[in-house]
């Protein structure tokens, strides 16, 4: 989707970047969190979507490369 106008891009799976929520470390799971962002999960949970490939220790939206699972 990389020569999309005006739509949305979608990822169904590999090495992209995720809006994500809160603090994440690497190795993290995401799981589906508020406004359409991601937010790292502690604990286990059947809704991990993706593993975060990098940390970020800001609290507000950012961008983090995951791995879509």
């Amino acid at each position: 989707n990389s020569g999309l106008e005006g739509g949305t891009t979608v990822a169904l799976k590999g090495r992209v970047p995720v809006r994500v929520i809160g603090a994440v470390r690497k190795g993290q799971n995401l799981i589906a969190g508020p406004r359409g962002c991601a937010t790292a999960s502690v604990y286990h949970s059947n809704e991990v979507f993706a593993i975060a490939l990098e940390a970020n220790s800001d609290t507000s939206e950012k961008l983090v490369e995951a791995l879509i699972l």
